[in-house]
């Protein structure tokens, strides 16, 4: 019975550590108008939010560009079919009617800064692959796409979790649109944001995606290769954290009461996490500089500090 009871105490003492997450709901990113997105043409490689690092790629033709991995949008277009509008998300804004979401397509990885624990997501379809899936090919939108789905169908992305050794944590199926059961009710294909639960990929730093369907060709799948993704809930490990490179650099007083001074011969990106693993602010600071601490209540808090020698990581006590 004893033995029952301090495992049933370590889960909730877990539960605790970690009931508040960081969520990149992506509303820090800026757009230059409305209904417009960011696919990475500038050639930066990706794009990065809370720390955490949404990977893509882009190319330019003669003819256009292609582009694969994560995109961020304001596009509000729910009702246009095709290609040509591979940018909006089904329901025609963010989750919990925010300005911005992620778009993704194709391959590429989602980079955490160390290993993570996760809450949910919210998922939805692009409108794109929602009226493929609901219409199938036009003759003109969605060439080659079977659509619509029936009986039997299906469309899905798995988000695979690797550990900071690139080795597979586990995976989470989320299926985008459902006709594998045999009674039409329980058919249907996502058009709203919903959650899923990530806490399978405890322990990852990378996650990667695999987008699936029932609607297979010649040249591989027809249906269009898309998801939209907000609201991603994690926390940084905190034993992941605290790993250092050498790095010289001089954080002071601490304890302190309210401002952290930072003196380095090199430009620093510093990072100020709570005991849980919480993101709590970012600075980028050249030479020396201070971290205002004034309104967070007093514990422990960790700094992590990057410079291109190396980075540190520095355990504060604020009184």
């Amino acid at each position: 019975m004893k033995k029952i009871y301090s495992l049933v105490s370590t889960m909730l003492a877990t539960a605790s550590l970690y009931a508040q997450f960081t969520t990149i709901d992506f509303e820090n990113l800026v757009l230059p108008t409305a209904d417009t997105f960011y696919v990475g043409a500038d050639g930066a490689g990706g794009f990065s939010s809370e720390g955490v690092l949404f990977k893509n790629s882009y190319e330019e033709f003669s003819w256009g560009y292609s582009w694969g991995g994560f995109a961020y949008s304001n596009m509000t277009d729910a009702t246009t079919p095709g290609f040509g509008n591979q940018f909006s998300a089904i329901p025609g804004e963010g989750a919990n009617n925010s300005e911005k979401y992620a778009i993704y397509t194709n391959s590429d990885t989602l980079i955490f800064p160390y290993s993570a624990v996760f809450g949910d997501v919210k998922i939805t379809n692009t409108t794109y692959a929602y009226y493929a899936v609901k219409d199938g090919d036009d003759g003109n939108t969605v060439p080659f796409v079977k659509g619509p789905f029936e009986e039997g169908d299906f469309f899905m992305v798995t988000l695979y979790g690797w550990d900071m050794n690139v080795n597979l944590v586990d995976s989470v199926e989320v299926y985008l649109a459902d006709y594998l059961s045999t009674d039409a009710n329980d058919h249907y294909v996502l058009d709203t944001w919903t959650s899923f639960n990530l806490s399978a990929l405890d322990g990852s730093k990378y996650v990667t995606f695999k987008i699936q369907s029932s609607d297979v060709g010649p040249w591989g799948m027809n249906t269009p290769a898309y998801f939209a993704l907000d609201d991603l809930e994690f926390n940084l490990m905190v034993n992941s954290i605290a790993e250092n490179t050498p790095l010289e650099v001089a954080v002071f007083p601490n304890p302190t009461v309210d401002i952290l001074h930072i003196k380095s011969d090199e430009k620093l990106e510093v990072t100020v996490y709570s005991a849980a693993g919480r993101v709590i602010q970012t600075k980028s600071i050249s030479g020396s500089g201070s971290i205002d601490l004034s309104s967070q209540e007093s514990g422990v808090y960790f700094l992590r500090l990057q410079g291109t020698s190396g980075q540190s990581v520095q355990r504060v006590i604020k009184q």
